[in-house]
This record gives C-alpha cells, sequence and structure tokens, in this order.
C-alpha cells in the first residue's frame, strides 16, 4: 500500500510539472515569443486532464506528503493566473477549475490558502513552496523560469497576509538576483519583492547572522542607478533595512547612505529623481540627526537646487523636497549656523519667496526663514530687519505681505526672548 500510495503521489507530482512552463532554451528577454510558450499551452488541456486523475486517486488529507503536494498545487495555480505572455483566457479557466477541485477535496481554496489557519502545516507549505521555487531560480537560470518569477512575486506580495514566520536567507535568494540583474523591469520586480519582505521582518529575524548586509550590498548598487523609479524603490528599501541594522553598524551605515546621496544630489540633473533624492536625505537626517553636521557640502547644494526654483515649472518639482530636507537640517545641525557663512540660504529663500506663486510653500519659506534670522546674533538679526525694510518698497505685493509677516514674527521672537 506505501508503494502504491508514493507511486500516486510521484504521478501526482509529475502532472502539476508538466502543466508548469518548462525551462526556456534562452533568457525571457532575448526572443519575443518562445516556443515553449505554444508547446505548454498546446498540451496542458490533455495535461491537466491527468492532473484531475492524479488528485482523484490521491487522498490528499491522508497522505504524508501534504505540503509538498499543496505547495506544487499553489506554484501551478498562481502560474495560471499570472497576467503574462504565456497565459490566455484557457489558462485563467483551469486555474479556476484548480482551485474549485481542491476546495472540493480539502475544503479550503488554493488561492488563499497561506492566509489560513487550517489543520495543514502552513509554516511548511510556505517552506516547501520557497524551496522549489528557489531550485530553479538560481543564478544561471532564473531567466529562463519567468512563470516562476512571477509566482514568486506573488507568493511574496502578500507576506503580511501570512500566516507563517519569516528567515531572510530563504525568502530573499529571488529577489537579490532579480535586483541584481541588468534589466530594469526585472530590478523593480526584486525591489518590490525585497520591500514587502523587509516590511514584514524585524530586528530579531536577523539574529544569529548578518544576512543584512546581504541585502544591503545589492541595494548598493541600484543606488546609484538613474531610473526614478528604480530610486524611489531603493531608497524605500534602504529605509526599512535601516530599522534591522545592529545599534553598533547602524552609524556607519548612515554615513555612508547620507555622504552618498549628497554626492548624487550635488551632480544629479534630472529634476524627478533629484527630488527623490532629497526626501530620501530628509529621512536620513532623521535619523543620522546631529552626526549631519560633519558634511558643509549639503548647504552648497541646497543653495543650488534653491537657485533653479525660482522657474515656476522647476519649483513645482524640486522645492517642496528640498524645503523640506532643509528643514529637517536646521532641526538637527541648527548649531552650526552662522550668518557669515551661511547667508546665501537667506538670500536665496528670499528670492524664490519672491518667484513663488503657491501659498502653502510660500508659507513654509516664511517660517524657515524666520527660523534662520532667529537663529542669527542679535546685530545681525537688526541689520536683516533694516534691509527687509528696504524690500517693502517693491512692485510685488504678495512679496511685501510675506516680508512683512516675517517682520513681525521676528519682532515677536525677539520680545519674547528679552
Amino acid at each position: 500500500m506505501k508503494i502504491d500510495t508514493m507511486k500516486y503521489i510521484s504521478e501526482l507530482l509529475e502532472s502539476i510539472n508538466r502543466c508548469l512552463l518548462p525551462k526556456l532554451d534562452l533568457n525571457f528577454e532575448e526572443r519575443t515569443t518562445h516556443i515553449e510558450f505554444d508547446i505548454r499551452n498546446k498540451n496542458l488541456r490533455h495535461n491537466f486532464q491527468l492532473l484531475e486523475q492524479c488528485l482523484g486517486d490521491l487522498d490528499i488529507l491522508k497522505t504524508k506528503e501534504t505540503s509538498a503536494i499543496i505547495s506544487s498545487l499553489l506554484i501551478l495555480y498562481k502560474e495560471l493566473t499570472c497576467d503574462c505572455p504565456w497565459n490566455n483566457e484557457n489558462t485563467q479557466e483551469y486555474s479556476k477549475k484548480l482551485n474549485i477541485y481542491f476546495e472540493l477535496l480539502c475544503g479550503l481554496r488554493l488561492d488563499n490558502i497561506l492566509q489560513q489557519n487550517t489543520n495543514f502545516d502552513v509554516q511548511e507549505i510556505y517552506d516547501k513552496s520557497l524551496d522549489v521555487l528557489h531550485d530553479k531560480l538560481t543564478y544561471d537560470n532564473f531567466k529562463k523560469y519567468p512563470g516562476q518569477i512571477e509566482v514568486y512575486c506573488s507568493i511574496v506580495k502578500d507576506l503580511r497576509k501570512y500566516k507563517v514566520g519569516l528567515k531572510p536567507q530563504k525568502i530573499f535568494p529571488a529577489s537579490l538576483l532579480l535586483i541584481d540583474d541588468y534589466i530594469n523591469t526585472n530590478r523593480s520586480k526584486g525591489l518590490i519583492c525585497c520591500l514587502s519582505i523587509l516590511r514584514c521582518l524585524e530586528y530579531k529575524d536577523f539574529d544569529g547572522g548578518n544576512y543584512y548586509e546581504v541585502v544591503y550590498r545589492s541595494l548598493k548598487k541600484t543606488f546609484i542607478e538613474k531610473d526614478a523609479d528604480i530610486t524611489k524603490l531603493t531608497h524605500a528599501c534602504l529605509l526599512e533595512l535601516c530599522r534591522m541594522f545592529p545599534s553598533d553598524v547602524k552609524n556607519a551605515k548612515l554615513e555612508e547612505m547620507y555622504t552618498g546621496i549628497l554626492d548624487q544630489l550635488y551632480t544629479e540633473s534630472n529634476l524627478q529623481r533629484k527630488a527623490e533624492c532629497f526626501k530620501f536625505t530628509k529621512h536620513i537626517i532623521q535619523l543620522h540627526k546631529i552626526n549631519c553636521v560633519s558634511k558643509n557640502i549639503f548647504r552648497t547644494i541646497i543653495c543650488d537646487s534653491l537657485d533653479v526654483c525660482t522657474n515656476e515649472a522647476v519649483a513645482e518639482i524640486l522645492l517642496p523636497s528640498t524645503l523640506q530636507c532643509l528643514e529637517e537640517w536646521i532641526r538637527y545641525c541648527w548649531c552650526i549656523w552662522k550668518l557669515h557663512s551661511d547667508h546665501k540660504i537667506i538670500s536665496i529663500l528670499f528670492k524664490v519667496l519672491y518667484a513663488c506663486k503657491d501659498e502653502d510653500l510660500a508659507t513654509h519659506m516664511q517660517k524657515l526663514l524666520i527660523t534662520l534670522i532667529t537663529l542669527c546674533k542679535t546685530d545681525e538679526q537688526e541689520q536683516i530687519i533694516a534691509d527687509l525694510e528696504k524690500a517693502i518698497d517693491m512692485e510685488n505685493n504678495d512679496f511685501n505681505t510675506r516680508v512683512e509677516t516675517i517682520k513681525q514674527e521676528i519682532y515677536v521672537n525677539e520680545c519674547i526672548f528679552e
């Protein structure tokens, strides 16, 4: 009886495998069409019938290989449902049939099996699914299994919903392979997966090793990529990873990231990407705090960015993130502010304030100017006030009103501290 059961299990797993996309002869991106897609779809009806027959011959609920069978069925289901070039209306129908058939046999659906507390060992099903996927998604072969890549992405996408424990070394490998690839679509998929994983992890999950370093090395490679979407995803991943850094390495990593992002901001010409870099810098300052005083280039970068924001179209993209970043820097690094060396920031802020047509941004600049002027010595404040008196004569009524507001607030602050 044991021999018959093992035979049925072997036949079932083989029938599942025949319904999957076979390994491609060439990497997915090397051709627009692949003969393997046509072969799989042409034979899917026959192979699916064999699968149904094998399922009928075996009592899944009573076999010791339940987790292996369900994980393979789950992979097949997800491959059949993904919106990809190798699937069509027929494959969608087969996925629905598989879900219904499994529900009849086991009393629950395949599409949410990892999200339920059941009599099945959900952790084991999840672990075996990843093992099966990573057996194929290796450095040499992962691009020849596009269907399995989509399955991996689909599983990882819903991690938060699963009733399972996570181990970084078990779940990250495929996402890191994708991140390290030269094709941006793969990089994007890998980063999305990486972000989903990191959001589900805690510091304790990295206990007993430094796998966080493996992830960090991969993210460093995309850190300098010029694509704005890749930039945004990389920054999100790095910020999540910062939560997991041990205290003895955290400052060094933050300093490395702060130095790296300032280098990029200094040379970046793409406005969309530059805005993303400023957003990231703001978060790094929040984490690195007073340690950010060591980089004088920050103030040069702020001045250069503000200077181009006198153009309304540029300001719409760049000004909000620039002001937020400056505000964060002032919050933690105000102690090194000196009018004689940093007066250019005040001058350019007034210059941008004069041209600004957005009231919210203007209000933000007014608050920053009030803060920076208040940080000056008393005699310096008096000189600035005297200079502002002359500004009231300008023909820009909005600017005159804004300057008057700044003056009044400074007067109030002076009275408070006298």
